[in-house]
C-alpha cells in the first residue's frame, strides 16, 4: 500500500512538473494564437474523431484556461483588503448567486421527478424560505401551490441528482463574472422606499464604478473565471472570425450565448450576473439589477441583518 501511494505521489509530481512546462512552452504565444490552435484541432478531431488531435486540442484549450485563471487571481489581489464596499458587494454577489443557484437547481430537479415522488413531496414545506416572489413569471409555469413544496426540497438531494445528469448546465466547469459594478447611493430610510426607486432612471452620470471583490468558487463549486475587458474582446473576436457557428467548442468551459438583436456579439459571463447596485444612504439595503436567464432580469433586494447579507424580495419585469 505504502508503495502504491508513493506511485500515487510521484505521478502526481510528475504529472505537475509537465504541466509547469508545458506553460512555460507556450506562455510567449499570444492568446489568440493559442485560442486558434485550439480550436483548428477541434475542427480536425470532429471531422475524424482522432483522440490524438483532441488530446492536442485540450492541451492548447487548457493553457488558455490556465493563464486566463492568472489573471483572475491578478485582478481579484488588487482590491484593498480595508474596501468596505468591495467586501459588500462580494458578499452580496455569493447571497445572489447562492439563492439562484438553489431556486434554480430545485426546479430542474423537480421537473426532472415523476408523479409519484411529487406527490410525496407535496405538503412537506420548508417554513424557512422567507424570499417574497412578486411577479408569477419567476416560477418557471409551476403552479403557486407547488411552489413552497419546490422550495422545500432539500438542496444538497437536488444537487446530487443533477450532477449526475452529464446536460445539466450546473455541470460546467468554469463560471464567467464580471469584476465591474456600477452602484449609485440614495437617501432612502427603508426597503419600501428602496422599492420605489426605478434603477434605470437614474442618470448615467449619477452611476460609480466599483471593483467587486470576487468570488473563488460559486455555492456549487464551480472556479469562477474574471472576464475582464482583455478577454471579452479577445473572446468576441475570436467567436466572430473562427467559432461563430459552433458554439459547442467553448460550452463546456465557457458560457457563450448570443445577443438576442445582434448575431456579432455574444455573452460571455454565467447568470446570474449583477450589473448595478442601489444602495440606500446607510448602505444596509440595495437592489440590484440581475440578468437571470436569456434575455431576461429580475431585481433582486437585500437587506443586512446581524452583518449577513440576505435576499430578502425579487422583483421580476425588465428585459436586457
Amino acid at each position: 500500500m505504502l508503495a502504491a501511494l508513493l506511485c500515487g505521489c510521484s505521478q502526481s509530481n510528475e504529472d505537475d512538473l509537465k504541466s509547469a512546462k508545458r506553460f512555460e512552452e507556450l506562455k510567449a504565444l499570444p492568446l489568440d494564437t493559442v485560442l486558434s490552435r485550439a480550436f483548428a484541432f477541434y475542427e480536425q478531431y470532429q471531422a475524424t474523431n482522432d483522440t490524438l488531435l483532441r488530446d492536442s486540442m485540450d492541451d492548447y484549450k487548457s493553457h488558455f484556461i490556465a493563464r486566463w485563471k492568472r489573471s483572475t487571481d491578478s485582478l481579484c489581489g488588487t482590491i484593498p483588503a480595508d474596501d468596505s464596499l468591495a467586501a459588500d458587494l462580494r458578499e452580496i454577489n455569493e447571497a445572489v448567486s447562492k439563492y439562484f443557484f438553489e431556486y434554480h437547481i430545485k426546479h430542474m430537479y423537480w421537473f426532472m421527478l415523476d408523479t409519484a415522488k411529487r406527490e410525496s413531496l407535496l405538503g412537506k414545506v420548508d417554513s424557512t424560505q422567507k424570499v417574497e416572489l412578486t411577479a408569477p413569471g419567476w416560477r418557471w409555469d409551476t403552479r403557486e401551490e407547488d411552489e413552497a413544496t419546490i422550495m422545500g426540497i432539500p438542496f444538497e438531494e437536488a444537487l446530487s441528482v443533477l450532477k449526475k445528469d452529464s446536460t445539466s448546465v450546473f455541470k460546467v466547469v468554469y463560471f464567467i463574472q464580471t469584476l465591474q459594478v456600477h452602484y449609485v447611493d440614495t437617501v432612502a430610510a427603508d426597503m419600501n422606499a428602496l422599492l420605489k426607486i426605478n434603477p434605470f432612471g437614474i442618470k448615467q452620470s449619477e452611476r460609480k464604478e466599483a471593483k467587486s471583490a470576487c468570488m473563488e468558487k460559486t455555492p456549487i463549486g464551480q472556479q469562477v473565471l474574471v472576464l475582464n475587458k482583455e478577454y471579452e474582446s479577445l473572446l468576441n473576436i475570436f467567436m466572430k472570425t473562427k467559432a461563430h457557428g459552433d458554439r459547442r467548442f467553448l460550452m463546456w468551459e465557457i458560457p457563450v450565448l448570443p445577443y438576442i438583436d445582434d448575431d456579432d456579439d455574444f455573452f460571455f459571463h454565467s447568470y446570474p450576473a449583477v450589473s448595478s447596485a442601489v444602495f440606500n444612504k446607510g448602505r444596509d439595503m440595495v437592489n440590484l439589477s440581475v440578468s437571470d436567464g436569456y434575455g431576461r432580469g429580475s431585481f433582486y433586494y437585500l437587506s443586512k441583518q446581524s452583518g449577513k447579507w440576505e435576499v430578502v424580495m425579487i422583483r421580476n419585469g425588465w428585459i436586457s
